[in-house]
């Protein structure tokens, strides 16, 4: 009886999660007048003519702001994880003078919220010149103190023995640690797709470092909700049906690797 009960609650929790993704999907086929009833899930008549007006460019240019913020998340996660990999890899098995400083610089980065650094960041890539550029969106992601705390737990697993042998055999740090990052392909598919996510929803450093002709998607679906109400609301459901399906599917595929990593950080 209790299990029954626990499969009700959870299938309950599962609809209630999904619900709003289902009002979204159905209300790119709905009119304005539909959309403006919250209750009512299913359009009268499914006609995709909003995807077609979405397509065509006409309210904006879905396709070249959905090329520009994959290119960025992309980029940016994984040189991301490269980075933080070899950051994590190098604080998990190797002990040196600055390591525990180097540690909490990498807490605190979490701790600090990320419009406290907006103005700084924006400044120094306004003096270097690099605003402007997909480039610097990219670099300014590079960086990050979750990532490294990620994978210095990752790493700690590594068992010490492969680390002996590999100093007997005279390898240097870095080929260790392209010797040993295949075992960690769970992890690095895990950190990938987490930091893809939260760049692919960049807004606050994305309307800062780029020109209005090559905003990124979140930044683009935003145009369709002016005070002109020019698009029909349609349209920027449609918008937002189509750019998250990247993220699904990405998941979806890669869902048991992340499962694997997880579980295993979960064990130290």
């Amino acid at each position: 009886m209790s299990r029954l009960l626990l499969s009700i609650v959870l299938v309950g929790f599962v609809l209630l999660s999904l619900y709003p993704f289902a009002w979204m999907f159905f209300s790119s086929f709905k009119t304005n007048q539909e959309i403006y009833l919250p209750t009512q899930l299913l359009p009268e008549e499914f006609d995709g003519q909003a995807y077609r007006m979405l397509l065509d460019g006409k309210f904006i240019d879905f396709a070249g702001s959905l090329w520009q913020s994959t290119f960025i998340a992309t980029a940016q996660a994984f040189l991301a994880t490269l980075v933080s990999a070899m950051a994590g890899f190098v604080l998990a098995r190797y002990s040196f003078r600055t390591k525990a400083f180097l540690i909490g610089a990498s807490l605190l980065i979490i701790l600090i919220p990320r419009q406290a650094l907006v103005v700084p960041v924006f400044e120094w890539f306004h003096w270097l010149g690099w605003t402007n550029n997909s480039f610097s969106l990219v670099l300014c992601g590079i960086a990050t103190g979750l990532g490294v705390v990620f994978f210095m737990q990752s790493f700690k697993r590594l068992p010490v023995e492969l680390m002996e042998v590999s100093r007997l055999e005279g390898f240097n740090p870095l080929r260790i640690f392209l010797l040993v990052i295949p075992l960690f392909a769970p992890s690095l598919v895990t950190y990938f797709l987490l930091h893809f996510a939260l760049c692919w929803q960049e807004h606050l450093l994305a309307l800062l470092l780029l020109d209005d002709n090559a905003h990124t998607l979140p930044l683009a679906l935003a145009k369709l909700s002016d005070v002109s109400h020019r698009a029909p609301e349609s349209i920027g459901m449609a918008a937002a049906t189509l750019s998250f399906i990247p993220i699904v599917c990405l998941f979806a595929l890669f869902f048991s690797k992340m499962r694997t990593a997880l579980a295993q950080l979960s064990l130290n």
